[in-house]
């Protein structure tokens, strides 16, 4: 039988907005943790923690690279998680006291703290917000099997991340008006984290009512997990976010350094930052539409295409010009929110191929594995940047003196890095094999086989 891939309401209803804002609800605290722990945390404890540069780089690395090991295990036991609340909301809700304390003594350390107490609590919190952003993602795979939908839900979680990080932008720009420090408003940042998850993890655990796993638990061994790269789908989609997280990480990591050295903006380049979030979440849409129009992977392709020519022309933003520079970060911005959200919806479609092949629900095990790649991504661009800053013989200092040469390795880092990378993550998302059509056969062929239990269970 044909199917015809235009009829998105063929493979599920529409989520009803009540659920989707509840499940997007922990995108707030959790993105205002992420985002410091790339952009704003390295820089504060380089200088006004006072650890060296290439040691905070080095740690923060290591950290990410050992919560690798975490995320898998944490999608294989939420995989297995049988309750009445579901299978993902319980660790969502256990993430809880995890984030409060490790974000508490994260950014609230003091000057003289040692790499110790920041490797401690860096892997501590990590592995924290490895809980609430894995099981917050998983939740949301389970609200829709449609196509489209799993686009407007995915984009709902990726605008609560943008939401949750100008907000927690806004705490420096807030306190440096008042006459506040840097510092000030790391730990403004803090506080943020610990009020705001304990309100929003209850709130979806609670409203968001994900759905009945579509296969009963099985037990996952490693073999399993390799398993999972035979799928060409699976292993684009994982190489793409990879590259496209390192790139952003990247971006997220020397923007302050770069506005502030080379483009002379001090303190107002965290309100530069602030603009280019907000012209991401504005852009979305735009990202939602073309997914709609040619799929989510054309989508992706064309975003990345977008990242790659717009960026060089940062350079040529004027020095000290806040009003150009700010309509250029806009323009640049556009792009901000389509890799995450697009990258996530792509996730759940694999999800229906690898239940039809295997008879198998492995949506934690999935996520993790995305979570993995981004993860190590950040990781990657954190070390590979602060290294490199050091080998540059970059002042980290806010206002420090730098050599040209410096300037330049930091400008090759900035600017350079992400275009490569994005570029190749085109390359890999041209031949990218789960389109409407094919998740449209792959729902079918779901919808056959759940049939078919039902009708031998009733004969039996």
């Amino acid at each position: 039988m044909a199917i015809d891939p235009a009829q998105p309401a063929q493979t599920g209803s529409k989520v009803a907005l009540s659920r989707i804002l509840a499940f997007s609800a922990p995108s707030l605290p959790l993105a205002a943790l992420g985002l410091p722990l790339v952009v704003q945390l390295p820089p504060h404890y380089a200088s006004y923690v006072g650890l060296e540069i290439g040691i905070v780089g080095l740690l923060f690395m290591v950290a990410r690279i050992l919560d690798i090991g975490v995320d898998v295990g944490i999608g294989l036991a939420m995989d297995q998680t049988r309750t009445r609340i579901g299978r993902f909301s319980p660790w969502l809700v256990m993430s809880i006291p995890v984030i409060m304390v490790g974000s508490y003594f994260l950014f609230m350390a003091k000057p003289g703290a040692d790499a110790a107490y920041l490797a401690f609590w860096l892997f501590f919190t990590y592995v924290g917000f490895s809980m609430g952003s894995l099981s917050q993602m998983s939740l949301g795979a389970t609200l829709s099997d449609n196509y489209y939908e799993r686009s407007r839900v995915f984009v709902f979680w990726q605008a609560g991340n943008v939401v949750g990080m100008l907000l927690v932008l806004m705490i420096p720009v807030l306190t440096h008006s008042q006459g506040g420090t840097a510092a000030d408003g790391v730990q403004g940042m803090g506080w943020f984290i610990v009020v705001l998850m304990p309100i929003t993890a209850l709130i979806a655990a609670v409203f968001a009512k994900e759905e009945a796993p579509k296969a009963k638990a099985k037990k996952t061994n490693l073999k399993d997990v390799i398993s999972l790269f035979k799928s060409d789908a699976c292993r684009r989609l994982l190489i793409c976010d990879l590259l496209l997280m390192f790139g952003s990480g990247v971006t997220g990591g020397l923007f302050l350094f770069y506005f502030d050295a080379v483009k002379g903006f001090g303190g107002l380049a965290a309100a530069l930052l602030l603009i280019y979030f907000i012209a991401g979440l504005i852009g979305a849409p735009i990202w939602t539409m073309i997914a709609r129009r040619w799929g989510k992977h054309v989508s992706l392709l064309c975003a990345c295409i977008y990242t790659a020519v717009s960026l060089p022309f940062v350079m040529l933003l004027p020095e000290g010009n806040f009003i150009a520079t700010a309509a250029g970060m806009a323009v640049a911005g556009i792009v901000y929110t389509s890799g995450a959200y697009l990258l996530r919806a792509m996730m759940a479609d694999i999800g229906d191929e690898d239940l039809v092949q295997t008879g198998q629900d492995r949506t934690g095990l999935l996520y993790a594995l995305v979570t993995l790649t981004g993860k190590a991504g950040y990781a990657l661009a954190v070390g590979v940047t602060y290294i490199g800053l050091g080998l540059f013989g970059f002042n980290s200092k806010l206002g420090g003196e730098n050599t040209p040469e410096a300037l330049a390795g930091l400008t090759f880092l900035f600017i350079g890095l992400p275009v490569i990378v994005n570029l190749i993550g085109a390359l890999l998302l041209v031949k990218y094999p789960i389109d409407a059509k094919r998740q449209a056969e792959l729902q079918a062929a779901i919808a056959a086989k759940r049939d078919m239990e039902q009708q031998a269970s009733q004969a039996a």
